[in-house]
């Protein structure tokens, strides 16, 4: 429950920047927020599946457990467009973004990654490439970016919209672009974490010419 906690928190720094968190304003974000609820079945979902994995005696059990939640995961599914591998692990204190339109497959994820719509994260299909990206923290990946293969994000990077990303990164860089390519180092992406409402692509702009 503490990942969730986590989660609601990040989620509601970013929609009421300035709006005292309290019991009411926690749930309410809960029950009107598509992606907390795609982040929510998850978890729950990767519990299962690593207590399926760990806990031989009572394999059928968890497997039993799995067919509500299989239809659970269905409605999720189709509400938000959206879907997380069972054996993703996502540290707590991450966002997806509410729009949807998501497919994440990342093997692991780090705390304060920021996950935006029309995503697409998992196995490359080449020989080479088989294997699935780690997300580091910190991390704010823009619309429309497509990441995949055995690579490594480092924490707080930055993938503005439109990206195809297939090589890791080190981290706190910016990359751009089909093929991802460098566009700035030792970047801060606080401001994007925390202000949805920024325009990546205006903001980096605009501090590379100054």
């Amino acid at each position: 429950m503490s990942r969730v906690s986590m989660d609601i928190d990040i989620a509601h720094r970013r929609r009421w920047p300035d709006r005292p968190m309290n019991w009411a304003s926690r749930l309410w974000l809960l029950v009107t927020s598509p992606g907390l609820q795609l982040l929510l079945i998850h978890r729950i979902a990767h519990w299962i599946h690593v207590k399926r994995n760990n806990d031989g005696e009572r394999r059928w059990l968890w497997h039993v457990i799995l067919i509500p939640l299989g239809l659970l995961k269905l409605a999720t599914k189709i509400n938000t467009k959206s879907e997380i591998c069972n054996d993703c692990e996502i540290e707590g204190g991450v966002f997806f973004s509410d729009q949807g339109h998501i497919t994440f497959g990342a093997k692991k994820t780090g705390g304060g990654t920021i996950i935006g719509t029309r995503i697409t994260v998992g196995m490359s299909h080449t020989k080479r490439g088989r294997g699935r990206p780690k997300i580091g923290r910190n991390v704010w990946v823009g619309s429309d970016c497509v990441i995949y293969g055995a690579i490594t994000i480092g924490d707080g990077a930055t993938l503005l919209p439109g990206t195809v990303l297939t090589k890791s990164v080190p981290a706190n860089v910016i990359m751009q672009g089909n093929p991802a390519r460098l566009v700035w180092q030792n970047f801060d992406n606080a401001k994007l974490r925390s202000h949805p409402d920024t325009d990546a692509v205006q903001y980096v702009t605009a501090i590379r010419d100054t």
